[in-house]
Parts: structure tokens; sequence; C-alpha cells
């Protein structure tokens, strides 16, 4: 097991701050910073218990490396890492009641269970298959179960039993390509967004089978995100370049919401009722008013922003930004490094 390693340093380079004034109004979200972190940063969440913001770091193609960066979430100070070399992390979900972290390492085929209050490497989680490629990870803090997505033809999500963190079963034939996931506590139901074939798969997890299938209306979707209270689907779409919402029922399409060049990353601010859309090829932000759909503002954070968190008490948001390729032509010296990727930025309400 690995142990929680102290940081020394804090990694400040290219921070932007702007007014750390909190507003109401809806049209008042802010940048408020941006840090530098680690390289290579995929998936961000926060921790209630840990009051804390986590980000997965896989590094570079020339320096592979694999931690989970522990950082404050006022002034993204990196307080702590989590060393994960072994099986670099990906994607991240989180056990808010357990305060336990599940790691989708894509390159190994496994899951990493972390436990925050200690740092350590609770147990690293397989299903015997040699060839996976397992992308996102949502659990259902009341049943204590987690849910993986496996991006192939087959349609496989994995289900780990969160009280041993041992694998469980798999669900099979939901689909071609699953890609992003999101649970239906109510209905005990699971919605898996189909990159294949531009659909929704409704799984009834009380019988582990497809019940419905239904389009997600855009092009190239690729992440999703449910509004129990509306019981509505937001899905963002990466060619298309919006947001759709669809009744989670019936599949009915509600509203298309313009976003940015590369819409991927998305997450739902339910207290405030505000979108938050990550445009990776758009370099920013969308923020939606989710109660009538328009448009709030564009806000720049990063070179290639990719995923988002909210806090969901606060109302604060947290972005990953990717950096571009950076690659010398032989016979010229290696370009300097993108000041503005591999950046966590910090938007305020």
């Amino acid at each position: 097991m690995k142990q929680l390693l102290s940081h020394s340093k804090t990694l400040a380079i290219g921070a932007i701050t702007l007014s750390g004034v909190f507003y109401n109004s809806l049209s008042a979200q802010e940048l408020k910073k941006s840090e530098r972190t680690g390289k290579g940063l995929y998936e961000i969440v926060y921790s209630e218990k840990s009051n804390a913001v986590y980000v997965a770091s896989a590094g570079s193609r020339l320096e592979p490396n694999g931690f989970i960066y522990k950082l404050d979430p006022n002034t993204l100070e990196v307080l702590a890492t989590i060393d994960v070399k072994e099986a670099p992390a990906y994607g991240l979900g989180i056990n808010q009641k357990t305060n336990t972290l599940y790691t989708t390492n894509t390159r190994s085929n496994s899951v990493h269970a972390i436990d925050l209050n200690s740092g350590k490497i609770l147990a690293t989680i397989g299903n015997g298959r040699e060839k996976s490629h397992i992308r996102e990870t949502i659990v259902d803090e009341e049943k204590n179960l987690v849910y993986v997505s496996d991006v192939n033809k087959e349609g496989l999500v994995w289900v780990i039993d969160g009280k041993t963190n041992t694998f469980s079963h798999l669900i099979e034939g939901v689909g071609e390509s699953p890609t992003g996931l999101a649970l239906d506590k109510e209905r005990n139901q699971l919605y898996v967004l189909l990159l294949g074939t531009a659909e929704i798969a409704v799984v009834d997890l009380s019988t582990n089978k497809v019940v419905k299938n239904y389009p997600t209306q855009g092009e190239s979707a690729i992440n999703l995100v449910y509004d129990a209270k509306g019981d509505r689907i937001f899905v963002s779409h990466q060619k298309s370049n919006n947001v759709t919402v669809l009744n989670a029922s019936t599949g009915e399409l509600i509203s298309t919401v313009p976003a940015g060049d590369g819409a991927i990353g998305i997450q739902f601010d339910s207290e405030r009722q505000l979108l938050y859309v990550a445009n990776r090829k758009a370099g920013n932000v969308t923020v939606i008013n989710s109660k009538n759909y328009e448009v709030i503002k564009n806000i720049e954070t990063g070179t290639h922003p990719n995923t988002v968190a909210i806090n969901q008490k606060t109302g604060a948001a947290y972005v990953t930004n990717k950096a571009k390729s950076v690659r010398a032509k032989e016979g010229e010296p290696t370009p300097p490094e993108d000041e503005n990727g591999d950046t966590v930025s910090l938007i305020l309400p």
C-alpha cells in the first residue's frame, strides 16, 4: 500500500487571480485562479469530508508517472500526493460517505480503491479480463456499489462491491462503446452513454438488463449527467458542440443548448441549477442556466478544458485543463512547455 506523501512545495506557476468575492447573481461566475499542477491531468473530484480537491495526473509519453494530487479547494495549493505510478489513474469517482476514491487505471485494466483519510491504496481491482479500456466510474453511496464503463464493442460495465473493494460482476450487452455513466437512485437505473451508436442505454440494476434506448440528439456524444429533481439528462457532444437536454423517462428532446468547440466534460450544480461544460477545443467553460436553457457566459480557463468537479455546498467549480502536445521537429530545439496547460482552474459563483 502507498502512503500519503507530504508535499513541501506549492506549485503556483501561471496563477491568474481575479475577484474572490462570492455573488448570488447567475451571471457572476468568475475565474478565481488557475494553477499548474502535474503533467497529463485527467479527471478531478471534490471530497466533502476532506474539504479538498483530488486530480489525476498520468504524466506524459516522455515522462510517464502516476499521481493523485490533493489540492486546497481555495488556493489550489498542492497539499499532498498519492503515488499510483504502478497503475496510473485517469478517471475518478468518489464515495462521499466513506471518503473512498475510485480510479480507472486505463492502461492497467484496473481500479484503485483509495482511502482519502489516510491516502492508502486499499485495493487494486481487476475483472480477470486481459483486454479492457475502462473510462468512467460512478458510485452508489447508499448501496456502496461502484460502476465502471468499459469502452468496447461488447458493451460492458463493471460492478465493484465497495464494502470489500472486490470485483462483483459484469453488466453485459449494454451497447457499443460505453463511456459516460449517470445513476438514477430512485428508479435503481443506470444511464450509460454509448459512444458507438450515439445513444443512452437505460439499465435496470435489479436485473442488469437494458430496458430502453434513446438517441442523444447530437454528434459525438461523450459524457452525461443526471438531474434527479428535474428528471433530466444533460449530454455533451464534441462534434455538434452543444448540450442536449433529454427527458430521462422518455428520451424526449427538451432543449438543445450551444456550448463551445469540442464540448466534453459536463457537471451539474443542482443547488444553483447551473450546468458547466468544458470545451476542449475552444479553451473555455460554458455556464448554462438549466432553468431556461440560456448560456450565461463562456469563461476561458486553459488550453484544453477537460473535466469539471463541483462543490455542491459552495458552488465552486474546478476544471482540469490539458496541455497541447509539445514535440520537437527533427534538428530543432524542444518547444517551451504549454504554460496554460496541465492546470486546474477555480470558478466561483
